[in-house]
């Protein structure tokens, strides 16, 4: 179960970016790296330090810190860039620290605004506050260009389930 939940964070990571320029379409390369959260033991007086590695294993409760790196490619600035990555089967939204032009959906991906003035309808109940557990996408949207060879890295963290 545990070597099939690394390869589902593997290969469940998709991503998708849309550039609004036509000149810039498909100009965008896309990569990505999933990292397992460590916390190394602190000297006296100092504080806990983090640590990201590659995982080899991961387990129920460990948090992962997903990066994505857009450069762009082509020969044009890349204008309107949006970037959106559904959040992999077995993975619970944890955080993100890259907040500017940061959205998330609850529905599929099929909106997206700030967690906090989302909500979830529930069958035969009243619909409740969205909460980190219900997002199903996370998106940046870019609005200055990124320039010919130039790279823009966003990165949100999960926990395993």
């Amino acid at each position: 179960m545990i070597g099939k939940m690394r390869d589902a964070l593997a290969f469940a990571t998709l991503f998708l970016v849309v550039v609004a320029p036509a000149a810039a379409q498909g100009t965008g390369a896309l990569t990505s790296k999933i990292e397992l959260e460590k916390s190394m033991p602190a000297s006296e007086g100092q504080p806990v330090r983090t640590t990201y590695v590659t995982p080899d294993v991961v387990v129920p409760g460990d948090r992962v810190r997903i990066t994505l790196t857009f450069t762009n490619s082509g020969v044009a600035p890349a204008a309107g860039v949006n970037l959106i990555n559904p959040i992999p089967a077995g993975l619970i939204f944890d955080d993100t620290a890259d907040t500017a032009g940061f959205a998330v959906s609850v529905d599929g991906g099929k909106s997206f605004g700030a967690l906090a003035a989302l909500r979830v309808g529930a069958t035969n109940a009243a619909p409740r506050p969205a909460a980190a557990a219900d997002v199903t996408h996370v998106r940046w949207q870019w609005p200055d260009a990124i320039g010919p060879g130039g790279t823009r890295t966003v990165a949100f963290f999960g926990r395993v389930q």
